[in-house]
């Protein structure tokens, strides 16, 4: 009897033991569930967070690359346009006197009632003509439209082939900004001032119209995709274009010019580099700061144009753009003015290439070769003439 109440008990022990294990197993279990399920929706959470992000990076990349690949090539081709359709039809329509200026060949009719015995050279001060070209503050009127939509406007620049054909596209309206911004219209259009990746061809801020610098420089981007802006300036590191296109149209708001190409150079753009060429020079000190300018751009001349003089009395024309020969470096174009009665007419046959072109120092660090040992204008043209160089003491 003892035995089975022993028994009896272990019994309910046991019963006991294992209901409180059961009842702790479920506990386990239903805070186990809890734990589960804060994971899963935390796993949830973060999948849906992603989803999210990923949805508006794709839209956001969507918005970039239709802006870049549609928005803007089509802003650039409505610029242009714009900008051709003013300059063109003002240039194409023939000029007359405005409304408010009388012509001095007509005769009044209180001149006409004057006294015959008068003497008609009495008390006459000639009457300067009036320029039908130019408006009141001296501008050429074929600008007049441009000039309506803004201010800025400074010149036209154009680059035909030598059988009058505009095969690269610079056909372009030129602006300027002052020195609060002078990369202003780096990346605006001329018109409305928006936003615009390629940008607007612009006048350096230190080259002035009022009176000329000697040198203008113009810059402007290298449109890879699309050839546009100054794109085609890299085709000058071609000796073949070079003799195809040795001729630059750049008028300015005040006069029209023609202007012979005669060095091309690659040099960095940034002035912080120890190689880097100060091209960004629009006036100089005197005619010895001028003629070794010329002669640092000529000695760093891809091909010889010898055929293409210069003085000191010269003007010429700077464009610069964006290469990739190595990082931030430029291609430039160096091209003088015309002179008064002088043939447009280059002999390109005689154009050759510089076997002993200077490059910047990075340049033969990166692809190899040596740097010519070059002297200084003054020391060369004692050594006798420069080919060049048009001696003005020579005439």
């Amino acid at each position: 009897m003892t035995k089975n109440k022993s028994n009896i008990k272990t019994d309910n022990v046991d019963s006991l033991s294992i209901a409180q294990g059961t009842e702790i197993n479920n506990e386990e279990s239903v805070l186990n569930d809890g734990i589960d399920l804060k994971k899963k929706r935390r796993k949830k959470l973060i999948i849906r967070g992603l989803r999210i992000l990923f949805t508006i990076g794709f839209f956001v990349f969507l918005g970039l690359f239709i802006n870049e690949v549609f928005i803007q090539p089509y802003k650039l081709k409505k610029s242009i346009e714009k900008a051709r359709d003013l300059y063109h039809f003002e240039a194409s329509t023939p000029t007359s006197l405005p409304p408010n200026v009388a012509n001095p060949n007509d005769e009044s009719d209180e001149d006409k009632s004057s006294d015959s015995d008068t003497d008609p050279l009495e008390n006459v001060t000639p009457t300067p003509t009036p320029d039908p070209n130019r408006d009141e503050k001296g501008r050429l009127r074929k600008f007049s439209s441009l000039l309506e939509v803004n201010e800025d406007v400074k010149g036209w620049i154009r680059i035909d082939n030598i059988n009058g054909e505009n095969d690269t596209k610079i056909d372009y309206v030129v602006v300027q900004s002052d020195s609060t911004d002078p990369e202003y219209y780096l990346s605006r259009d001329w018109a409305t001032h928006d936003y615009l990746k390629a940008g607007s061809l612009f006048l350096d801020y230190t080259s002035s119209l009022e009176p000329y610098s000697q040198n203008l420089i113009i810059h402007g981007h290298n449109m890879t995709s699309s050839d546009d802006m100054f794109h085609y300036l890299l085709k000058y590191q071609e000796i073949d274009f070079l003799r195809e296109h040795p001729i630059i149209s750049f008028d300015t708001i005040f006069d029209e010019g023609l202007w012979k190409v005669f060095s091309v150079y690659i040099t960095p753009g940034n002035n912080d580099r120890n190689d880097f060429f100060p091209f960004v020079k629009s006036s100089f000190a005197n005619n010895r700061d001028y003629l070794e300018y010329l002669y640092q751009i000529r000695v760093r001349s891809l091909f010889n144009i010898d055929n293409v003089d210069i003085n000191e009395n010269d003007q010429i024309l700077t464009l610069s753009t964006c290469s990739y020969e190595l990082s931030n470096y430029r291609t430039i174009v160096v091209a003088r003015k015309v002179r008064d009665g002088e043939s447009i007419d280059v002999d390109t046959d005689s154009i050759t290439k510089n076997k002993n072109a200077l490059y910047p120092s990075s340049f033969y660090k990166h692809y190899g070769g040596k740097a010519p040992e070059i002297s200084s204008f003054e020391a060369t043209l004692e050594e006798g003439p420069i080919p060049w160089y048009k001696n003005l003491n020579d005439n």
